[in-house]
């Protein structure tokens, strides 16, 4: 959408109450709602809203500055600093704009926000900008405008077709007390080489006498109706109060939040979705290995059978044990015919041999004519024979494969 066909909302301060106004940059603004019981508020609608700042709010004043242009600002900043005026301290509540030159001075006019509330209602609605109220009106040139903002007199004065004053008037009403106190502030700016050619007074207000005013004054006096605001890219300002920016900021952030939270949450849920894939997919592997499980089961317990059966025979049929022939080795020695084998052993490693003798001179000549077997690649731990009662001998003979 162009911006001439976007929808603009401006909140006005009235004659009387704050009110809001709509339209389109190229088309005239209508007045929407009316607040009748203090600040007002925008629509919750998609609309680029403008918030016109009430003269109570502002200052604006018109300055004399040597220098370049681009130290305007600090040069504003010090001429309010020896005014005496306090305004907040934060870059957007300040905006300088050049009227116009002479002899190496700059005539500024320097608008500065006052450190008061915004006049908002909702602050859950913001502007996308701030301006001047006096900035929304089509003001005459080189004139002095009157109108009321709130039930208070204000009054705009302008330098060309360019605001140059803008302040709210401590008279109530625009009579010998208001009219002097316009002089007063008329003979100020004159002194200042500021208001040199003012070519008329228009008053938006219904009070007031023109032939009075005119007679007082020595210039050309009109009344007319208060016009609808509008908004010219050349009232753009660049302030905006500091409320406003700390909601802004506060909003962005508690976004941020959200947005971190929503994005925590979602990788949180993607990580439940992946383990819950991951443990489907493990609960499957696991069914399957069971029936896998379930299937072999029997057959592993034929094999066991097997396996035992096996080892039974192991010792017979495996190739370095051969225990029939080492029996008949250990009974090579001569001193075998003399002793009774009561028990052998064999396993691939070890030979156990058990025997008996008559007497213990057979049994000790056996075990030292066993170690001198050369077939037998043993190495031999006789122990100690044991005489029994009837002078017979029993002895146990254990032989370790040699490496």
């Amino acid at each position: 959408m162009s911006k001439k066909k976007q929808k603009h909302e401006v909140l006005v301060p009235g004659d009387k109450a704050w009110e809001l106004w709509s339209g389109g940059l190229a088309g005239a603004f209508v007045r929407t709602s009316t607040f009748e019981d203090g600040p007002g508020a925008f629509s919750r609608g998609a609309s680029r809203r403008v918030l016109a700042l009430p003269a109570a709010s502002l200052w604006v004043l018109p300055a004399w500055m040597k220098g370049t242009q681009a130290h305007l600002r600090d040069m504003a900043q010090l001429h309010l600093e020896r005014l005496g005026v306090r305004t907040p301290q934060h870059a957007e509540s300040l905006c300088v704009d050049a009227l116009t030159e002479l002899d190496g001075s700059i005539l500024a006019r320097v608008v500065a926000l006052k450190d008061v509330p915004t006049p908002l209602a909702d602050f859950r609605v913001l502007p996308e900008e701030c301006r001047l109220s006096a900035s929304c009106l089509p003001l005459p040139a080189n004139s002095l405008i009157v109108w009321r903002e709130l039930g208070r007199l204000v009054v705009a004065i302008t330098i060309g077709p360019r605001l140059a004053y803008f302040s709210p008037l401590s008279s109530a009403a625009l009579d010998h007390g208001g009219l002097a106190e316009l002089n007063n502030i008329c003979l100020q700016l004159t002194f200042q080489r500021v208001l040199s050619n003012l070519s008329g007074i228009v008053l938006w207000i219904e009070d007031g006498n023109v032939e009075a005013i005119q007679k007082a004054t020595g210039v050309p006096v009109t009344r007319e109706d208060r016009p609808a605001p509008q908004i010219a890219a050349v009232s753009k300002t660049g302030l905006m109060p500091g409320d406003v920016i700390a909601t802004r900021q506060a909003s962005e952030s508690a976004s941020r939040t959200r947005l971190l939270v929503l994005g925590g949450a979602f990788v949180m849920a993607a990580l439940v979705a992946a383990f819950m894939v991951v443990m489907s997919m493990a609960t499957q592997e696991r069914d399957a290995l069971r029936e896998q499980v379930a299937e072999i089961t029997p057959r592993a317990a034929k094999v066991q059978n097997h396996k035992e059966a096996w080892q039974e025979v192991a010792t017979a049929v495996d190739p370095n044990s051969y225990p029939m022939e080492l029996l008949m080795r250990c009974m090579e020695p001569k001193a075998s015919n003399e002793v009774t084998l009561t028990g052998f052993e064999c396993t691939q490693d070890t030979i156990m041999i058990r025997g008996r003798a008559p007497e213990i001179s057979p049994a000790l000549k056996y075990s030292e004519e066993l170690k001198q077997t050369d077939s037998l690649a043993f190495t031999w731990d006789p122990g100690i024979p044991r005489i029994e009662s009837d002078n017979s001998a029993t002895f146990e003979l254990k032989g370790t494969r040699n490496p």
